[in-house]
Formats: C-alpha cells, structure tokens, sequence
C-alpha cells in the first residue's frame, strides 16, 4: 500500500430509487404468498442483490452472490424446530424447558453460522468478505454475558453491547485481513446514561407545564357540566316579563340572571329546548365528556410514543456512528455522520407515509433510509485502495480461492 498520497475521504454512495425496488418488492410478495414461502429465499436474495448493487464506494460496488437454496435450507430447518416445539409442548408441556435450553445452546452457532453466509456472499472488485468468530466467544458473549443483563438491573447491558459488536467487527475480514474494532467501552455507557436521562428530564419539563394546565380544564369543565356558561348577566332591567320569555331565549335560563323563585326552571322538567346544544352533558353527567376533554387525554399518549421512538433513533444513531468509527482495517477507517434529529423526522415521515398509505410506501421508505445513511458514511483511506486490494486479490488465491463452508446456510441471523 503506497501511504504517499496521504488521507483522502472516500464517500459511499447509493443509486437505488423507490419506483425500481418497488417493483422487485411487489412482486417478491406476491410470489411468497403464491408460494406459501417458499419463494421467500429468492425475494430476500433479488432484495440484497439490488441494494448492494446500487452501493458504491470509489466508484466500485458491492455484490451479493447468495444461493436462494442455501437460505431455502436454513429457513426449512428454523420451520422444522419450530414446528416441533409447538406440536411437542402441546402433549408434553414440560419439554418447553428443553427447547429453551437447546436454543441457548444453539444461538451462538446459528449466529456464527450466519454470520459466515452472510459475508462471504458479499464481495467487493471480486474480493469477499469472511467471518471466522470462535464459537466458544460467541457462547461466551450471546449466552454467558447475556445473562448477566437481568442479574445486574441493566447496568451490564452497555458492555454486552459493546461486546457483540466488537466481535462482529474484530472477526470479519476482507479477503485475508481483519477488521479492527477501538471502540471504547466508556462510550456506550455515555449513550445509554444520556438516553435514561434525557427523557426523564423531557418528561418532567412536560408534566410540570401540563399537568396545571390539564386539572385546570378538568375543573372548568366540570363547573360547565354542571351549568350552562353565561354570555352576559342581566340586571334587574333586562329580566323577562313573563316565565314563557325564558323557554323561548334558552341564553336566559343561567342562575346567574338571579331570576324570580315562580320563573326557576321546574324539577320535573326534562327536556331542554328544541335550539339548546346538542352536544352539552346533562347537568351532572359525567359520562360523555367535551370532545375537547378526549382530544387532551390523548396528547400524552401521542407525546410517550413521540418519545419512545426518539429515545430508540437516539440509541440506534449513537451505536451506529459509534461502531462505524471504531471500524478500520489496516490504516484505512470507515466515518458515520449520522444525525439524530434527521433520523428521527426520517422514521417519524416514514412511519406516518406507511400508515397512510397502507404498506404500500414501504419501498420508498427503505430507499430514504439507505441513501441517508450511505450519503453520511465514508472511507477515509490512508493512500491509494487500489494497492491494498490488489494485494488481498493475491493472497485469497494464494490460499486456495474461495472461502467454504460445509454447512452452508443462512439461518437467519
């Protein structure tokens, strides 16, 4: 690798449009659904194949090179397990236990399992990715560490993190070499503290300025239910001549007009005037509040979702740079510069444009998402790439060609 020309940045790019995976979409979905699934495999392969397809990084893309068979395979042997379990636990309810141990005892390999398919059916100028994770650290990690979660009340949890993704990271390779993963641990607890102590904040700024206002409305509202408000007061000068003046002006019968006892309403009275509010509770029904009063009641639901999603963009964003610019093999390292504030009016406009249109923005909502994050993902290479692929070109075939796998199969994971 020739370091003589210095650090240059080296930004990925995307090409793919909604109106083009559109079509593979629909129509990978009416083929599973014809197919009871079956083609599944192969609508997940065309799915990777088109955006990695359309990835670019110094003018060069990725590739794909999956067989749909091997993904039919692992997805025939998930439905196998399942449908066991679920046939076996009805007769023999206590083999449930059995099968949640055979899964902590299984997940690490199907990670590892599908961590290998995954990229060494990815390639870029002809050269392929590898993953070669220990199983014994992946027990470690996914099944040992993982426990320790509930058992330290979370406090565990930011490490584990880290853990999982330095493993990833550290153990994969382009053609010969590794990645390398200097992430520091103190950084993921940095998100995690911030993410526990910014909603709480959020939440207590919220209350203090709603709950007054809130009770307030309550307490109004329930005078209103119990007398009907009063435009103007009469005095002594406007009173009505008679009591029949009263049932024909309804904006008259208020006990603040201080009316003679012989011209009060009588207790047996029931019905309001034909042109009294229709939508006005009976006095001391409480049972149909203001249409106002539900609208309130619902704007701190509205505000807990608006928060839960913030607080998940927050930590995802912060992983994501986090572990992009932790990454790096040999002297070139990989750069994320993703915002949170754009993710979250990204998932939010996302979110709100599928409900909408009933799914049938999905496509342009994944287009959005990928051409954000490649456009704020870069390579900042330390020379010339050329050399250092040409390089790993030479080694992999020095080594014998293509990376192997006995079991080859996509589980999943």
């Amino acid at each position: 690798m020739d370091s003589s020309q210095g650090s240059r940045t080296l930004q990925f790019e995307f090409y793919g449009t909604a109106g083009e995976y559109f079509k593979i979409w629909i129509v990978n979905i009416a083929l599973s659904i014809l197919t009871l699934g079956i083609y599944s495999a192969w609508a997940k392969v065309r799915t990777r194949r088109y955006f990695y397809s359309n990835t670019s990084l110094d003018n060069s893309r990725f590739d794909y090179l999956a067989d749909p068979l091997a993904i039919l395979k692992g997805r025939m042997i998930v439905f196998a397990v399942i449908l066991a379990y679920v046939v076996s636990v009805q007769y023999i309810p206590p083999i449930e236990f059995a099968f949640i141990l055979l899964y902590l005892v299984a997940l690490p390999w199907m990670i590892v399992k599908s961590m290998q398919f995954n990229t060494r059916n990815t390639s870029y100028r002809n050269v392929r990715f590898n993953f070669d994770g220990s199983l014994k650290e992946a027990v470690l990690i996914f099944v040992g560490l993982s426990i320790l979660v509930p058992f330290t009340l979370g406090l565990i949890l930011p490490y584990v993190i880290k853990r999982y993704k330095q493993y990833m990271v550290a153990n994969s390779m382009f053609g010969t070499t590794h990645f390398n993963f200097d992430a520091a641990t103190k950084s993921f607890y940095w998100i995690y503290i911030k993410a526990f102590i910014v909603p709480i904040i959020i939440i207590a700024i919220l209350a203090a300025l709603a709950i007054p206002a809130y009770n307030s409305y309550i307490e109004k509202a329930k005078m209103m239910q119990q007398s009907p408000p009063a435009e103007t007061q009469l005095d002594s000068q406007q009173l009505p001549e008679s009591q029949a003046d009263i049932w024909n002006q309804p904006e008259l019968m208020n006990d603040n007009y201080n009316l003679p006892d012989q011209w009060q309403q009588p207790d047996d009275i029931q019905a309001m005037p034909e042109n009294w509010p229709q939508d006005w509770p009976q006095q001391g029904d409480m049972s149909q509040p203001p249409h106002e009063l539900n609208l309130l009641e619902l704007i701190p639901t509205v505000i807990i979702m608006a928060l839960y999603l913030l607080l998940g963009v927050y930590i995802q964003t912060r992983t994501s740079n986090l572990v992009i610019c932790g990454s790096y093999i040999r002297a070139h390292r990989l750069q994320s510069t993703l915002r949170v504030r754009d993710m979250f009016a990204l998932y939010l406009t996302n979110i709100i444009a599928i409900l909408i249109s009933l799914g049938l923005l999905i496509p342009w909502a994944k287009i959005r998402v990928a051409r954000y994050r490649y456009a704020h993902t870069a390579l900042i290479a330390s020379g010339s790439i050329d050399n250092f692929i040409a390089g790993e070109i030479e080694n992999v075939k020095a080594t014998g060609g293509e990376f192997t796998d006995a079991f080859d199969v996509d589980l999943g994971f």
